[in-house]
């Protein structure tokens, strides 16, 4: 393999902390990502500390979640106030959705290539609050996607709701550009952020989103279970929470009824949660630290790069995702002409032990060139599909 892609990653080092890389090559950590031995190791230790001896445990697991959500606000550029643990991205979706007070005949307008996290809420409140819901095809170019959202736009849009990167061809919307936009005509902003965050640097406050959400099992490798949801503060008071309960409220007085929110993504949390879950996806962002982010943004592009270059070689594949890296991700789709896509990931997997993910709208495949990916993971893919294909 080229040490070109490396971007000063100690690719020796990363791969031996994922055993699972010596028999599969695993391209599909934008479905689920796997934590480092290390980490996980390390999370293992706190679970069973906290699960077998609860309050007398000797880790202090609720103060290690804490600090998770201190650095999760750092990775954003945001506050820990504006900060809410979830249990993936979906959830962050249905707190806005389920949060807002819809009439019918409101509208959002969202994109024809959202996950199912965005899709099924949306198509919920359209059976039975009646909104309508509006889909623009998607485009990393500004100027085309503010005119098919303007083309779109009435009195009665209530949100914009979107990927910042699509789960189906990894294009990576001008968040900034459409958060502007929706600002200035006093729309709230939700993107889903389930294939960026970890992928590529984020910074909310720049991008000028009113709602942002996430996961930690994708690009931060953390374990199921944990996601995460930012609010502007100033924006928070427009969700009302549908679920309350212990650790929602500020303030409580049960002789006066009186009760009052927390004025920061507590709201939103309650009752008995996964403490030890979130202190674990704090173990995945110990090992993230100590590679450095940069390397680890750098060596996605990278990769992300050299697998576009080597697709576009093959006269038998068609690439789908933007070419440039600042216009798309980690992910990169792709088509084998003339070929059913899950025959070939079927193919891929039982006979090459080669793991992707399928695209049924595109009839494509789709990689994740991941920090644990290397080139030689690139051309076994590719040595493959020429196998299977061209019989060759």
């Amino acid at each position: 393999m080229s040490q070109s892609s490396s971007n000063s990653l100690d690719m020796s080092r990363v791969r031996a902390d994922y055993p699972i890389l010596a028999d599969v090559t695993y391209l599909n950590l934008g479905t689920y990502g796997i934590m480092p031995a290390s980490a996980y190791r390390n999370f293992e230790s706190l679970l069973s500390d906290f699960e077998q001896k609860g309050v007398a445990n000797t880790v202090n697991v609720n103060g290690k979640a804490n600090t998770t959500r201190e650095r999760i606000a750092h990775l954003l550029g945001a506050s820990p106030k504006e900060i809410a643990f979830t249990r993936n991205a979906t959830d962050g979706i249905n707190l806005v959705l389920a949060g807002l007070t819809w009439q019918a005949g409101d509208e959002v307008i969202t994109t024809t290539e959202e996950h199912e996290a965005m899709n099924h809420p949306l198509l919920f409140l359209q059976a039975t609050r009646h909104i309508v819901v509006k889909r623009v095809e998607v485009s990393p170019d500004p100027a085309v996607m503010l005119e098919r959202i303007e083309s779109q736009v009435t009195p009665r849009t209530r949100l914009i709701g979107m990927s910042h990167v699509t789960c189906e061809t990894g294009t990576r919307l001008p968040a900034k550009e459409i958060c502007a936009w929706a600002a200035a005509h006093s729309v709230p902003s939700l993107f889903d952020g389930a294939q960026a965050l970890g992928a590529f640097p984020i910074d909310v406050r720049d991008l000028g989103c009113d709602y942002y959400t996430s996961n930690g099992h994708k690009w931060l490798c953390g374990p199921k279970g944990t996601g995460v949801f930012y609010s502007r503060l100033d924006k928070l008071v427009q969700l009302v929470p549908a679920h309350v309960g212990a650790g929602s409220l500020a303030w409580v007085d049960i002789h006066t009824s009186e009760v009052e929110l927390w004025n920061s993504g507590l709201r939103f949390e309650y009752g008995t949660r996964a403490w030890a879950l979130y202190a674990g996806l704090g173990c995945s962002l110990d090992w993230f630290d100590s590679l450095g982010w940069g390397s680890v943004y750098g060596h996605i592009a990278s990769l992300s790069d050299y697998a576009k270059k080597r697709i576009l070689e093959q006269s038998y594949l068609q690439l789908l995702s933007p070419r440039r890296f600042d216009d798309s991700s980690g992910l990169v789709s792709f088509k084998v002409r003339g070929n059913v896509s899950f025959e070939i990931g079927r193919a891929l997997r039982e006979k090459h032990k080669i793991v992707v993910r399928l695209v049924p709208h595109y009839n494509a495949i789709r990689i994740s060139t991941a920090h644990f990916n290397n080139e030689d993971d690139v051309d076994r893919l590719l040595s493959a599909l020429k196998t299977m294909v061209l019989g060759e």
